[in-house]
């Protein structure tokens, strides 16, 4: 299953602590699919979390005040602001309309009242809804002049180019050059659960392969295309392709 980053904001620490055994439980129950959430009771402390982890989708529950001030809103602002996909989530004492100068757009996924009688329900159900929504199968792909949605099933692998700034980027219809690195999109499709670093410079998709020629080191996908992969790695490749079967 898709893990997302998960990142909790409140002045209050034992709300915090309750916060926290109650997304163990979620996580427990449904496979891990919030990650290692992180807490914290510091505005600064989430806006350098989520610059440092600007590659990745986030998924946040904010508290709106803190000492008068509505903080949460303000998060949620510079959470979207780098990355617009990013989820936010209030767990607030205060009512949405507490305030007439929040942009609705932030208001993203859901609110929750702190005095909810079913509290924990509540978390799991939008948690759980916010994890359906970033384990979407789609990856944007940007090139120069526009951004294309191209579904997971549908990607062969991504080739870097040698001696430019670009990937190429093969799916069943064709290839495009894209502006990225393999690193960025490792990071993007790390939880699908369907991607492989076959060897240096090559993302394959596991699941469009359909040979594996030992001897030449060669991983023949779809399409006819050929894509080499490191010897090292062929026992760990062959049983991640079992585990898409």
């Amino acid at each position: 299953m898709t893990a997302m980053r998960t990142v909790v904001y409140d002045d209050d620490k034992k709300f915090l602590d309750f916060i926290k055994n109650t997304l163990d439980k979620i996580n427990t129950k449904h496979g891990n699919i919030l990650g290692a959430p992180v807490y914290f009771s510091e505005a600064n402390e989430v806006k350098e979390y989520v610059s440092e982890n600007r590659e990745h989708l986030i998924v946040s529950l904010l508290d709106i005040m803190d000492d008068n001030i509505e903080v949460g809103y303000e998060l949620a602002n510079y959470i979207k602001a780098i990355e617009p996909r990013n989820i936010v989530i209030y767990v607030s004492d205060f009512p949405t309309k507490y305030t007439s100068n929040v942009d609705e757009t932030i208001i993203s996924h859901a609110f929750i009242p702190k005095e909810n009688d079913n509290l924990c329900g509540a978390l799991e159900k939008a948690l759980t809804s916010a994890h359906s929504m970033v384990a979407k199968k789609v990856f944007l792909a940007e090139d120069k002049n526009e951004i294309i949605a191209i579904k997971y099933e549908d990607i062969l692998f991504f080739e870097k180019v040698k001696h430019k700034k670009l990937i190429k980027l093969f799916h069943k219809d064709g290839y495009i050059y894209i502006n990225n690195t393999l690193k960025n999109i490792k990071s993007q499709l790390e939880c699908s659960g369907v991607f492989f670093s076959s060897t240096k410079g090559f993302i394959v998709n596991l699941k469009n392969i359909k040979q594996i020629k030992k001897t030449e080191e060669i991983l023949v996908f779809n399409n006819g295309e050929l894509v080499p992969f490191s010897p090292k790695l062929r026992t760990r490749l062959i049983k991640c392709m079992s585990a898409q079967l």
